[in-house]
């Protein structure tokens, strides 16, 4: 088992690093067209349809480098969310059609996507959404309200996720979900023809609710998205009717094992800072990294790190070489979101009074980092998914 990266990997490191320093040098309204401009939303895109074509593996080590020098999770989240969650979703079951008709302008940035699943009684339990995706002649209404939705206000396309409501509108709802890739922009409204190429522009008006202040990743802009009576054509339809929640189910394969690949970027950039501080800060004429104490806690930090990234390169591996990777990914996300959780925490305890405070930004990583261990699954119900694949 080969552990090295080849030159060319190292390259692709070396630019998405550089290119996160670019990003976060930047606005934060401009990060995400940063990052589109440096080619971080299309890397494991096929080049045929505007990417670069990189195994999976390979850019889980560009995100690693992202979020070395980009301090931004939520945005780096909503990349993911867009490349991992519904790009790469598109590539595994989107027809030749929806794939030219989509993925080049999302490997340019120029179509930002994202995720429309949870609902107010449907977070874990994707199966119990109530939003509705009714048969009609041209294709599909959409109605439901979905809620806590990454980069929802930015998105020109939601892959949505609805019970299908078969032919006729006034029956109760079939058991099965339907997934719809439903464009934001309303026929006849600026940008319904930058939404329509190749999926029918939704016939009435998406509807962004106002941003949810969160308590950390705030450059996700979660927002709540209605969706009134929107008709799609049947281009619009991922995969087959009444089979969303197997389609889901891939897109969230896709996203848990590589939406926190930039957390291994993150806590190798903590790690280095935690290691320069407890070597120069002193107490009683000697540096507090000579106390076992201080010393173990880094140690442990370390640890988590490396667990950490075995743990994502593995299930990007698996995914790689065609396996379904369902128990891999759940536990790439449910043991780097518990780590950086501890990590944030075990960074912010060695600088005590002076971590608490908001200028030393410890405080926001440890509510970023809690972040991280809710959307894609929480741990518990990554623990229910690898419990499941145990045969429990």
């Amino acid at each position: 088992m080969d552990f090295g990266w080849t030159p060319a990997q190292r390259a692709v490191y070396d630019r998405m690093r550089a290119l996160g320093a670019e990003a976060d040098a930047a606005a934060p309204d401009d990060r995400m067209r940063v990052l589109a401009r440096g080619g971080a939303l299309g890397l494991p895109i096929a080049r045929e349809l505007g990417g670069e074509g990189l195994d999976l593996v390979t850019t889980a080590l560009a995100y690693e480098g992202l979020g070395a020098t980009l301090r931004d999770g939520g945005v780096l989240l909503a990349a993911g969310a867009h490349l991992f969650g519904v790009a790469l979703l598109l590539a595994r079951v989107g027809t030749p059609a929806q794939q030219r008709a989509w993925l080049p302008r999302m490997a340019t940035g120029d179509c930002m996507a994202t995720v429309a699943a949870t609902e107010a009684g449907a977070g874990s339990d994707v199966a119990s959404v109530e939003a509705r995706a009714d048969r009609t002649a041209a294709g599909y209404s959409l109605t439901g309200e979905k809620r806590y939705v990454t980069w929802a206000d930015r998105a020109d396309v939601y892959f949505a996720v609805a019970r299908d409501g078969g032919g006729d509108a006034g029956k109760a709802p079939a058991r099965g979900l339907t997934a719809l890739l439903v464009p934001r922009a309303s026929a006849g409204e600026p940008g319904a023809a930058r939404a329509g190429a190749g999926t029918a522009a939704s016939a009435a008006r998406v509807r962004v609710g106002a941003p949810l202040a969160t308590a950390g990743l705030r450059g996700a802009r979660l927002a709540p998205v209605s969706f009134c009576g929107c008709e799609v054509g049947p281009d619009a339809l991922l995969g087959r009717a009444g089979a969303g929640l197997a389609v889901f189910q891939i897109a969230m394969t896709y996203e848990r094992a590589l939406i926190l690949a930039f957390r291994l970027g993150a806590m190798e950039r903590a790690l280095g800072e935690a290691v320069r501080f407890v070597r120069e800060r002193e107490i009683g004429g000697q540096a507090i990294a000579r106390h076992q104490a201080v010393a173990h806690r880094v140690a442990q930090m370390k640890l988590r790190l490396e667990t950490s990234r075995l743990l994502v390169y593995r299930a990007a591996w698996e995914l790689d070489r065609g396996q379904r990777g369902q128990a891999e990914a759940a536990l790439a996300k449910w043991h780097v979101a518990d780590s950086a959780v501890l990590f944030a925490l075990d960074d912010l305890r060695l600088r005590g009074g002076a971590g608490y405070l908001e200028e030393s930004g410890l405080p926001s990583a440890v509510d970023d980092a809690l972040g991280g261990s809710i959307h894609s699954g929480t741990s518990d119900v990554l623990a229910t998914v690898v419990a499941r694949w145990l045969g429990l």
